[in-house]
């Protein structure tokens, strides 16, 4: 994962996202977090994406909070790992920036890769759920 082949956004987004697993005790960090990183970040492209394609944002931000719940906790002061599927959704977002020929991977390529079927997780699911796919215009 190399973080200086992201945009300023995207990174603020992943480190949103890790913040956001610590804070709730997460023993990893998920694809589900950065989800909600990206729905949230002030001044993102994804809100506004979401609610072009017909999804609520704050609809979807309450899903993702309620599947974030879920996720397994561990004591305060342990710090999370990054899942194999965190990992697999960075790869997919590279994959996709390599694809449209662009040289840093934005949110927007983090986006595409959540929409991916081979995002198996909550993420995925509440994605594909609201009607947003990789393939819809």
């Amino acid at each position: 994962m190399n973080l200086n082949k992201l945009t300023e956004k995207a990174q603020e987004a992943v480190v949103a996202a890790q913040r956001l697993a610590e804070e709730r005790f997460n023993t990893q960090l998920e694809p589900i977090h950065l989800l909600r990183a990206l729905i949230s970040q002030e001044g993102g492209v994804v809100p506004s994406v979401l609610e072009k394609l017909g999804a609520s944002p704050r609809t979807l931000l309450a899903q993702v909070d309620a599947a974030i719940g879920r996720l397994p906790r561990a004591t305060a002061g342990t710090q999370p790992y990054v899942s194999p599927e965190f990992r697999q959704v960075f790869d997919l977002a590279q994959t996709e920036a390599e694809r449209l020929k662009d040289d840093y991977v934005s949110t927007e390529h983090f986006l595409l890769a959540l929409t991916d079927d081979q995002v198996k997780g909550p993420a995925g699911q509440i994605l594909r759920a609201a009607g947003i796919t990789r393939d819809r215009p």
